[in-house]
């Protein structure tokens, strides 16, 4: 099973190396890492490829929405022997047992009545009450996941880029990569464990979840605020790490 890791970047230095170091740990022949970057001026794509099998550099800064649509059209058209696609961000930790949980549930999801679009970020802003359609042990069926971590076949891919294909706009319209899973008019499964770890900001500079840059007494309260929840032993075992990198 082929996967197509589409990696969204812009600017956050110090996350974004910490990011792509990590993912080094899945590259293989049969995983591939794609940055889609929104023309960052805190690092060359140059730089970037050191990481990454390919880099597709925007000239202008267009918004996350650009990048996936991108992404969705590569995956479509370019790689059309890989069966998922997996999107995530620079400001993402994954643990890297991630991917064989990728291949897991998509095996398990092949018995099921239905194909599920899926993530493997648990977060308390996703598993409110509200979104939650079914939840047992292992999973939550919700309403809609976390564009940090998210992953598509290739026959919901062909549907999102149907609809992009009918309404360029789309790529320019805020938050419309959220609703990619409500576009596809099935429920989402989420894993309870959570293999994604989200920081949220830089050294100086914050992102949509982080109010706060700097090194102020604030700091630490950003990286809270979209904590993932039931976090795997790895990622529990990194984080501190990662924040006092990211802050130093």
């Amino acid at each position: 099973m082929k996967i197509l890791i589409a990696l969204a970047t812009y600017n956050r230095p110090v996350i974004t190396q910490l990011c792509l170091q990590n993912l080094q740990l899945v590259r293989s022949d049969e995983v591939r890492l794609v940055v889609y970057d929104d023309a960052s001026t805190s690092y060359t794509k140059d730089y970037l490829f050191k990481y990454a099998d390919d880099v597709i550099r925007f000239e202008r800064n267009g918004g996350i929405e650009r990048s996936r649509a991108k992404a969705i059209r590569d995956f479509v058209y370019r790689f059309t022997d890989y069966d998922l696609i997996y999107f995530t961000d620079n400001d993402a930790i994954h643990d890297p047992k991630f991917v064989d949980v990728v291949r897991s549930v998509s095996a398990w999801q092949r018995n099921q009545a239905e194909t599920l679009p899926f993530s493997l970020y648990s977060t308390v802003f996703h598993v409110r009450s509200e979104n939650i359609i079914f939840e047992n042990d292992a999973f939550f069926i919700l309403k809609t996941i976390p564009g940090i971590s998210q992953c598509y076949t290739r026959e919901m891919a062909e549907i999102i880029l149907e609809i992009l294909n009918r309404s360029a706009d789309l790529e320019s319209t805020y938050g419309w990569d959220y609703i990619y899973t409500t576009i596809l008019d099935r429920p989402c499964l989420n894993t309870k464990t959570s293999f994604v770890e989200h920081f949220a900001r830089d050294k100086s500079e914050g992102g949509m979840h982080s109010s706060n840059s700097g090194t102020g007494p604030d700091a630490l309260a950003d990286f809270e605020r979209d904590r993932a929840l039931n976090p795997t032993p790895y990622l529990v075992g990194i984080r501190d790490g990662i924040i006092r990198e990211i802050l130093n």
